[in-house]
């Protein structure tokens, strides 16, 4: 091989395997992103379900709502 095409190549293949570490970096951080929006969502249609069923029994029971916190307004 000459000497002439050692430099470009090894240049090259360093070249290559950053941008492959970087496009494999934000691959995950877009999943991650996308995955943190998920679990908020979750997450707030959970407290809202938890929020509707203590205000359901503070009313079954007769409170009123005053004795019982949901756990989002805590």
């Amino acid at each position: 091989m000459k000497k002439e095409l050692v430099f470009p190549l090894i240049a090259g293949l360093a070249l290559g395997i950053l941008i492959m570490l970087f496009w494999q970096l934000n691959t995950k951080l877009n999943n991650s992103s996308v995955r943190m929006a998920q679990l908020e969502q979750a997450t707030g249609s959970n407290t809202q379900a938890v929020s509707e069923i203590v205000n359901f029994i503070n009313q079954a029971s007769g409170q009123g709502g005053a004795a019982t916190q949901t756990p989002a307004a805590q």
